[in-house]
C-alpha cells in the first residue's frame, strides 16, 4: 500500500447508482456525491480503495458491517442503502448528508457553544443507543465522522470500524442475516484501530470493548468541539499510552468558560479513564444530559420581581435592626449593614449566578441571548440594583441627627434617583410591552423565571 490518493471514479456508474463528483476522501477510499437511477434520489457513495478490495478478509469484514449498519435505522445515524463490488470496485451507498461534519464547522467557525454542543452530544448518544441495542458499538467516534444535515441536526456515519460489543454480559443478536457468524469480526482482542486522540485506554491497549468506550469518545469529540483540542494530540499508539498511564488532563468544568457546571460534568465523566467511573450505560449518559440541558424560561413578571427584591432588601433591615445591640451611632450601623447586604449578594453570585431573592423566586439571571451570566455581572447588577439601600440609611440617619437643610436634601435626591432606578429593575415594567427594565438593559441582563 503506496498511500497514493485512488483513481477518481467520477462519472462512471456502479450498478444503477452513477457517481457524480468526491465530496470526501479518507484513508480507506473516497466518498462521492451519487444518484440512485432506480429511485431518483441523491445518495452518498464510498467507494473502497482497490488494495482493500483485493483482501477477501476485508471484503467479508466491510459486507459485514455495511449490513450491520444498515440495521441501525435512528435519525441520528446515516443510513446504508446498498453495498456491492463489481470488478475490483467495492462500494457502500448511503444517505447523502450534505451539511458537511462537525470539524469542518469547528475549522470553519471555531468551538460551538455548549446549547449547540448540548444538543448533538444527546442526539448522537440516542442514535449510538440504538446501535447498542442491536450489539454494535462504533469504535471511530470523532467529529469528522459526525455530519450535519441541511437543518443543522446531526448524523453519526462511518461505522467501518464498527464491532459487535464484548461487553459484560452476553448479547444476544437479532436473529438476521446481516448478522452472519461465519464471517470473521473486525475486532479481535489484542488488535487496535480509530484514531487516536478519541481512543479509550481500553481501546489503546487492545481489550474487549463495550459501549463505555464509545461512551468515551463521545466525551473526547465533544470537548475538541467546546475547547477547540481533543484530551491528546497523540498519532501513534505509543504516545497514547504514555498519555493515558501519565497525569490525567485537567477537567472542563474550571476552563469551561460559557459552559454550565452540570454540562462540563458530563463530559468529564464521559473522559474518566477508568470505564467503571463513565456512564455505564447510553440511558444513563442521555438522563444526565437531559438533566444538564437548557431549560426552558420564561421572562419574569412584576410580582416575583417585587418578592426577590424584598427578600434581599431584608438581610440590609434585619442587620441594621440587629446591630443597634452594639451600641454605635445610626451612621456605622448603616454601613455594616450595607456590608452584610453586599456580603449577602456576593454569596448569591458564586453559588448561583443570582441574588439570593432571585434563587428563592426561582428567578434566573441571563444574558439577553441565554448565556451564563458571568458572577462580576451578577455583582455589578446587584450593586447597581441595591446602591439606593445607603442613601436610604443615610437619609434616616440625617432625619434623626437633624443634619442640614441641603445635607438632608441631596441624600433624599440621591435615595429618590437610585431607589427609583431599583425600583423599575426589580419590580416591574414600566415601558409598555418592553422585555427588559432600565437596570436589565444597563447591566446588559434579563430575570427570568425557571418553569421547571
Amino acid at each position: 500500500m503506496d498511500g497514493s490518493p485512488p483513481a477518481s471514479h467520477s462519472g462512471r456508474t456502479l450498478h444503477h447508482f452513477r457517481l457524480d463528483q468526491g465530496i470526501a476522501e479518507g484513508g480507506m477510499g473516497r466518498v462521492y456525491l451519487g444518484f440512485d437511477l432506480s429511485l431518483q434520489r441523491p445518495v452518498a457513495v464510498k467507494v473502497i480503495r482497490p488494495e482493500y478490495s483485493h483482501e477477501q478478509s476485508f471484503v467479508a469484514r466491510f459486507v459485514r458491517e455495511a449490513r450491520a449498519q444498515a440495521q441501525i435505522v435512528h435519525p441520528n445515524v446515516v443510513q446504508v442503502f446498498y453495498v456491492g463490488q463489481e470488478g475490483e470496485t467495492l462500494f457502500m451507498v448511503m444517505e447523502l448528508v450534505e451539511g458537511g461534519s462537525l470539524a469542518g464547522q469547528l475549522r470553519d467557525s471555531g468551538p460551538l457553544d455548549w446549547k449547540t454542543a448540548h444538543r448533538h452530544l444527546l442526539a448522537l448518544a440516542q442514535g449510538l443507543k440504538e446501535a447498542s441495542r442491536l450489539g454494535m458499538i462504533h469504535r471511530d467516534i470523532k467529529p469528522d465522522n459526525v455530519l450535519l444535515d441541511r437543518f443543522g441536526e446531526a448524523h453519526l456515519a462511518d461505522f467501518g470500524l464498527a464491532a459487535p460489543v464484548m461487553s459484560r454480559e452476553a448479547v444476544t443478536l437479532p436473529n438476521i442475516r446481516a448478522y452472519n457468524p461465519a464471517l470473521p469480526s473486525l475486532t479481535q482482542v489484542g488488535s487496535v484501530m480509530g484514531s487516536p486522540p478519541y481512543m479509550s485506554p481500553e481501546q489503546a491497549a487492545g481489550d474487549a470493548l463495550d459501549e463505555r468506550s464509545d461512551i468515551y469518545a463521545l466525551g473526547a469529540t465533544f470537548l475538541e468541539l467546546l475547547t477547540g483540542a481533543p484530551p491528546t494530540r497523540a498519532s501513534t499508539l505509543m504516545e497514547l499510552q504514555s498519555f493515558h498511564h501519565g497525569p490525567p488532563p485537567p477537567p472542563l468544568e474550571p476552563r469551561r468558560g460559557a459552559v454550565p457546571v452540570s454540562f462540563a460534568r458530563v463530559i468529564d465523566r464521559c473522559l474518566a479513564r477508568k470505564k467503571e467511573e463513565r456512564f455505564q450505560s447510553y440511558d444513563e449518559l442521555i438522563a444526565a444530559l437531559q438533566a444538564a440541558g437548557p431549560r426552558p424560561v420564561i421572562d419574569a413578571g412584576a410580582l416575583p420581581r417585587a418578592l426577590a427584591w424584598a427578600i434581599d432588601v431584608s438581610v440590609f433591615v434585619i442587620a441594621l435592626m440587629s446591630s443597634a445591640a452594639l451600641g454605635l451611632g445610626l451612621v456605622p450601623r448603616v454601613f455594616i449593614s450595607f456590608a452584610m447586604l453586599m456580603l449577602w449578594l456576593w454569596a448569591g453570585a458564586v453559588a448561583v449566578r443570582a441574588t439570593p431573592g432571585l434563587w428563592m423566586m426561582r428567578l434566573v439571571l441571563s444574558r439577553p441571548n441565554g448565556d451564563e451570566l458571568p458572577r462580576g455581572a451578577v455583582v455589578l447588577r446587584s450593586l447597581l440594583q441595591y446602591l439606593w439601600v445607603p442613601f436610604a440609611g443615610l437619609a434616616l440617619a440625617a432625619l434623626y441627627n437633624a443634619w442640614s437643610g441641603v445635607a438632608q436634601s441631596g441624600l433624599l435626591a440621591a435615595l429618590t434617583i437610585t431607589a427609583g432606578l431599583s425600583l423599575m429593575g426589580s419590580m416591574a415594567r414600566f415601558f409598555g410591552t418592553a422585555r427588559r427594565t432600565l437596570i436589565d438593559r444597563i447591566a446588559a441582563t434579563r430575570v427570568l423565571v425557571f418553569v421547571r
